[in-house]
């Protein structure tokens, strides 16, 4: 049976169905970019993220590291020239209660010390954190106590 003349092309058969491969064409160019531009949003994501931790971990570090120095005045200031190690010894501060310097409470944290290790007018600070692991902080030694340094 043969088609109407109505519904048959007047395009010659070599110009006929270019349309539908250009279409799928431009749909996957589409959806590659598109993919590429989620990529990259979940990327960044990522990174702000990771860097969010970061500071977030340092904030809680430092936090600790006030609470140390705040601590280390008055009385335990005399503990701040000797390695935390030789704290316990009962001739070395009479005055000073070591406790106050080995652990405490920051921002809803719990920290502890793993070692004060003082180095003429600087000590290292070494402290743990549950779930946040251990870092050292730089401290200052005064007649006062510890304070933070500059740079951390």
């Amino acid at each position: 049976m043969a088609l109407p003349t109505l519904l048959r092309s007047a395009r010659p058969p070599c110009c006929r169905g270019f349309v539908l491969p250009l279409a799928l064409s431009g749909s996957a160019l589409l959806l590659l970019s598109s993919l590429s531009l989620q990529t990259l949003a979940m990327h960044q994501l990522q990174r702000s993220r990771h860097r969010l931790e970061r500071v977030s971990r340092a904030d809680a570090f430092l936090s600790a590291a006030m609470q140390f120095a705040q601590r280390s005045g008055a009385a335990q200031a005399c503990l701040l020239p000797w390695p935390s190690q030789k704290w316990n010894q009962p001739l070395l501060c009479p005055g000073a209660d070591p406790r106050l310097l080995q652990a405490g409470s920051a921002e809803g944290l719990q920290w502890s010390l793993e070692a004060w290790q003082p180095q003429g007018h600087r000590g290292q600070l070494t402290l743990r954190l549950p779930q946040r692991g251990v870092a050292t902080v730089p401290l200052a030694i005064t007649a006062a106590g510890a304070q933070l340094q500059e740079a951390v």
